[in-house]
């Protein structure tokens, strides 16, 4: 349906076309015309970059139609596709670029506030992520109709999608755009359920998982709550001293997504190789293993024997590896997602642990 994405597909080409052609690092630095869209400025770009525009579009539109005959080759053989939604975007985009009214922007165009969260689990100094945050007065005043075309396009995309950092619709962590670390900063409102419901009304029924890790307070859980969506647990969280720690297996809900870990975390094995004795024994005595036994996968069949409807396992974590396969840490800018599964991993032990893997499933009614 060239409906749900001939908007954005023009936004993002002409985005491009521009980028390609100027050396500025920001849309801010653009010369003012194109900067805030003249009409005859994006006139005069499509005659001097129509090739590369005209080739933008056709290659998405190749995507687009490849990738559904993907999705529906998927389907027939009983493979759901599940995306990945981060809550904001970044400031260099043709998202902000075109919908300015909508982010938090100066006169100038400038970020006045910048998206981040205080200091958690993964960072002493909090993260500073640098995004331009949505200014939600004004999406609500015309039915948070960005949202909505985000939300459809996901779904023309996906079967189900996890919205990463959920929380940021209930209140979000707000810090100064001149800012150099996220320690100083403000909660505020975000829009909460309003927004689903705008949602509801224009797309129906979405499949999304709420990622509701970090600082959870109880107006989170109520949002997540009200909308049907599923949290999350992660099993590297569980096993410190509070037996009712939200993340350990007997505290699990049906409506839940159960992770050994996510991108953000180590891998089983490399998370293990440098915990604390003291968290060590409890991961021991809970799974009713020895130390010298398989550590990922006793951690895998913890998770495949959850109550909670859906498990992730990394490929990382089926493969047993280390550290070195870890795929993202959390507050750095560089080395991250680039592990690649390795050209030495044969046939034969992908075998064995699909094997391995297909055992655990039919034992916990997962096939």
């Amino acid at each position: 349906n060239v409906a749900t994405f001939a908007g954005w597909l023009l936004d993002a080409a002409y985005f491009a076309a521009i980028d390609n052609s100027t050396n500025a690092l920001d849309w801010y630095q653009w010369p003012e015309p194109l900067k805030n869209r003249h009409l005859a400025a994006l006139e005069d770009i499509y005659e001097r970059e129509k090739d590369f525009i005209d080739i933008f579009i056709a290659r998405q539109f190749l995507f687009q139609r490849q990738w559904r005959k993907l999705r529906a080759y998927a389907q027939k053989n009983g493979v759901s596709i599940m995306g990945d939604m981060p809550i904001y975007v970044g400031y260099h985009s043709a998202d902000v670029w075109a919908n300015k009214k909508h982010f938090l922007l100066n006169k100038s165009g400038f970020p006045l506030l910048v998206s981040g969260v205080p200091p958690d689990a993964f960072s002493e100094t909090g993260q500073l992520w640098g995004s331009p945050l949505y200014h939600w007065n004004s999406m609500e005043k015309d039915g948070f109709s960005w949202w909505v075309k985000r939300i459809r396009r996901a779904q023309d995309l996906y079967d189900e999608f996890r919205i990463d950092h959920f929380r940021g619709f209930a209140g979000y962590w707000a810090v100064s755009s001149e800012a150099k670390i996220a320690m100083i900063g403000n909660w505020k409102a975000g829009p909460g359920k309003s927004l689903f419901d705008a949602i509801s009304r224009a797309v129906g029924d979405i499949k999304i998982i709420a990622e509701d890790l970090g600082v959870i307070t109880e107006d989170v859980v109520e949002l997540r709550k009200s909308i049907g969506a599923p949290g999350m647990a992660v099993l590297q969280f569980a096993f410190g001293s509070d037996a009712e720690n939200p993340h350990l297996p007997h505290n699990h809900e049906a409506n839940q997504v159960v992770y050994t870990g996510t991108h953000d975390n180590d891998t089983i094995q490399g998370w293990w190789d440098v915990l604390q004795q003291e968290e060590k024994m409890n991961v021991l005595r809970y799974t009713s293993i020895a130390e010298e036994d398989d550590i990922p996968w006793a951690l895998i069949r913890t998770a495949l024997s959850s109550v909670a409807r859906t498990t992730i396992i990394p490929m990382q974590d089926i493969l047993g590896l280390g550290n070195s396969a870890r795929m993202n840490i959390p507050a750095t800018q560089t080395g991250n997602w680039s592990w690649r599964m390795p050209s030495s991993t044969s046939f034969d032990q992908l075998g064995k642990e699909s094997k391995r893997l297909h055992e655990l499933l039919s034992l916990y009614g997962r096939l």
